[in-house]
């Protein structure tokens, strides 16, 4: 078998394993029916240009579900489906009433929540400048590899690598009870 094959059947394998999945994570994004195969197409077509065949699967699925969840946002931001939010006072007064009947937060997560984005912020805040701005495109406003690359005009070598040591500072500071994967 030729490389060109390898690579095809390799493409191939991804696209079988994670279509199906992507397919209901869209549906239950809201997309249209007519529109599912056009955004999970968009989401194998920006991994496969942007991200390497050969990443764990863990690290593929997640890498997926990211730009699926993009494409997803993009759609229905181009045609207009958003639902539609009524300002007048007495029906968010009563919407209001219903949320706070089935919604119910504990404290503690709340207090927990707001302790670990102080303590992330801050670790970050003292880091150098390159990672500071690596923590902050990639750890919390998500973007992907090409776009980081394009914001801050650098290659694709230089992201992945400050991103690797990011990660890893991020890991010694903040210890084992955060995933950053």
């Amino acid at each position: 078998m030729s490389i060109h094959e390898d690579e095809n059947q390799l493409l191939q394998s991804i696209y079988g394993k994670y279509q199906g999945l992507l397919r209901r994570i869209a549906k239950t994004l809201n997309v249209p029916d007519l529109e599912l195969d056009d955004v999970v197409q968009e989401t194998f077509i920006s991994y496969f240009e942007n991200y390497s065949l050969t990443w764990t699967d863990t690290r593929k699925k997640s890498m997926l579900i990211k730009i699926l969840k993009r494409k997803c946002i993009d759609s229905l931001r181009k045609n207009g489906h958003y639902e539609k939010v009524s300002l007048d006072e007495e029906d968010a007064s009563n919407e209001m009433a219903l949320l706070d009947r089935y919604v119910v937060t504990d404290p503690l997560d709340v207090v927990l929540g707001e302790e670990s984005v102080l303590k992330i912020t801050s670790e970050i805040s003292n880091m150098r400048d390159e990672w500071k701005e690596m923590a902050v495109l990639y750890f919390l406003e998500q973007l992907t590899i090409p776009e980081i690359c394009e914001r801050l005009e650098i290659p694709g070598t230089v992201c992945r690598s400050r991103i690797y040591r990011t990660r890893v500072c991020l890991k010694n500071i903040l210890g084992p009870n955060y995933n950053l994967d």
